[in-house]
């Protein structure tokens, strides 16, 4: 069974079974020894039956068999020096810009762990070739990740704990590039108690990105898991096998952002340093002797995208994910932020504006409007009042301002008010303010809230944040969940989870009218149901017009 799971026998052997010679069976096992590197007897002597039991890939090694997304001409060639790879077009990405997405999380470890862990696997392979890889929150995406048990749906059944630890499928159509691990298995990070989640996911990347097993007990795509190994660099072998199908890297490559467009400048990791795109870092503006706080363990001020860069603020210091979701170093406001004056000690509420791209800071009731990362010319250095929003004076401060994805409209939200802008973002519309009870199950008072590239609106307060679903005028079932773990990827201590993140997957019937019960009998209740669907649909149409 062994040697016909990873395409030691040929597909006539797999149904006669035990009718084949035993030259046959003979050559089967000399192959399985050659590609381990063991001794080839062509008996199963005991090194050959330790082999067997160890933990390994779920794809095939031979080009005799048949694995997870891939044909004959996929697999390559093997020789007893190295399995030198040999790759058609059709199994490789026709292009160097991918992106993947994780479906759920183990819960033997923190969902920010596993983020990171993911990404890092990728960069191994990034590092070496001229791919990019960008992590997408929802929706398709090249390479989809899952932790699934025993059979979930892909032909390729797990067995449980050990032996098979995950599988890919090789670049492709439907499936292709999808990467599932079992879940059965203890997983780990940096610790020889496990299964070490990095060395796995970097393994079946390497299958993702077209590769396939090599016979080279030092090469990452070796079958057989070899085990946590501390800091890990791309063995040669791996190297040259995905240059071949990609290149090696050229120049200077960063991550695309999601619009491919950079204005703000990007802020190298000291945060005195001038940015990397000739924008200078003000050296003269406070906060040498501050020490930021940790963005792990305190709830944010404001939260905004800017250039296809997600922004964070605390007091004085502010973060920034790229593109791939991975934060930056802090860096004081008023070293990067020309003009905005010391006295404010922190954002209260900050948008770029669609019509213009003009950056309008809050903080207090005072308001200031930059280009890029300068104050406009000639705008007052104290500010204007929000009042010229026409805000009452008697509101002494905004929470958050933010975009809502399903009109793409600006809100400002103080306390349990808000208020919607004119179309370009310069006053208030009639008839507002308006309460915030009409966001069901959206807290009051806000810390932050913003619309992201998935096209989803969050919603942040505390230490926890909610996405809203605009079909149904509500916060998703499945929050809060934790703002450190989920964007921020903290895999200390400092941060504990409440609770394990749901296992968030696409849920259209959050969407959609739900069915009807498959085992109702009654004719005259679906058409019942179909007409309070359709008021209830009715009835949340004009609840949107109406916020």
């Amino acid at each position: 069974r062994y040697l016909a799971q990873f395409g030691y026998l040929s597909g006539p052997s797999r149904e006669t079974g035990n009718l084949m010679s035993a030259d046959d069976l003979s050559k089967a096992i000399r192959s399985l020894q050659s590609m381990a590197g063991i001794p080839e007897t062509g008996v199963v002597d005991r090194r050959t039956e330790e082999l067997m039991s160890k933990p390994r890939c779920g794809n095939v090694d031979s080009m005799m068999g048949v694995a997870p997304g891939r044909g004959r001409s996929d697999l390559g060639h093997q020789s007893r020096k190295r399995y030198r790879r040999y790759t058609e077009a059709s199994s490789k990405w026709n292009k160097n810009n991918l992106t993947f997405r994780l479906l759920n999380y183990t819960p033997d470890m923190k969902m920010g762990q596993v983020r990171e862990t993911i990404r890092d696997a990728f960069t191994l392979w990034s590092n070496s070739t001229q791919l990019n890889f960008t992590e997408v929150m929802f929706g398709n995406a090249d390479i989809m990740i899952q932790f699934a048990s025993r059979y979930h749906q892909d032909g390729y059944p797990f067995d449980g704990k050990g032996m098979i630890l995950a599988h890919a499928f090789f670049p492709g159509t439907g499936k292709g590039g999808d990467t599932h691990f079992d879940d059965d298995e203890h997983w780990t990070l940096n610790s020889t108690d496990g299964v070490d989640l990095f060395m796995v996911a970097a393994h079946e990347f390497g299958h993702a990105l077209g590769l396939a097993h090599s016979a080279d007990p030092g090469a990452l795509m070796y079958p057989w898991y070899q085990g946590f190994s501390g800091k890990f660099i791309l063995p040669r072998d791996d190297t040259e096998g995905i240059q071949k199908l990609y290149g090696p890297p050229s120049g200077d490559r960063n991550f695309p952002d999601s619009t491919g467009v950079n204005l703000i400048p990007r802020v190298d990791s000291d945060p005195n340093s001038g940015g990397r795109d000739g924008y200078d870092i003000n050296p003269t503006a406070g906060g040498d002797d501050e020490e930021p706080p940790d963005p792990c363990t305190t709830s944010f001020d404001a939260i905004t995208v800017i250039r296809a860069e997600v922004f964070l603020f605390i007091g004085k210091w502010f973060w920034r994910l790229d593109s791939r979701n991975l934060i930056k170093e802090a860096v004081h406001i008023h070293k990067f932020w020309y003009g905005l004056p010391e006295s404010v000690s922190k954002i209260d509420a900050v948008f770029e504006r669609p019509v213009d791209k003009r950056i309008i800071f809050f903080a207090g009731d005072r308001y200031w409007v930059f280009n890029a990362n300068r104050m406009v010319t000639g705008f007052p250095s104290e500010g204007r009042p929000i009042t010229e929003f026409g805000i009452p004076a008697d509101v002494k401060h905004i929470d958050t301002v933010f975009t809502w994805s399903f009109n793409k409209r600006t809100y400002l939200v103080s306390g349990d008010m808000y208020w919607k802008l004119d179309e370009n973002n310069t006053y208030v519309e009639y008839d507002y303010p308006r309460d915030m009870s009409i966001w069901r199950g959206v807290p009051v008072p806000l810390d932050a809230a913003f619309k992201y590239w998935d096209g989803h609106t969050y919603f942040f307060k505390d230490r926890m944040f909610w996405q809203f679903y605009d079909l149904r005028m509500h916060v998703h079932q499945d929050y809060p969940q934790r703002t450190a773990d989920f964007w921020l990827t903290c895999s200390d201590d400092k941060s504990h989870a409440v609770s394990q993140p749901a296992r968030h997957q696409e849920q259209a019937s959050d969407d959609q009218p739900k069915a009807e019960d498959k085992h109702s009998s009654a004719p005259s209740s679906h058409g019942a149901l179909l007409l309070t669907v359709s008021a209830v649909a009715l009835l949340i149409s004009f609840a949107q017009l109406a916020v």
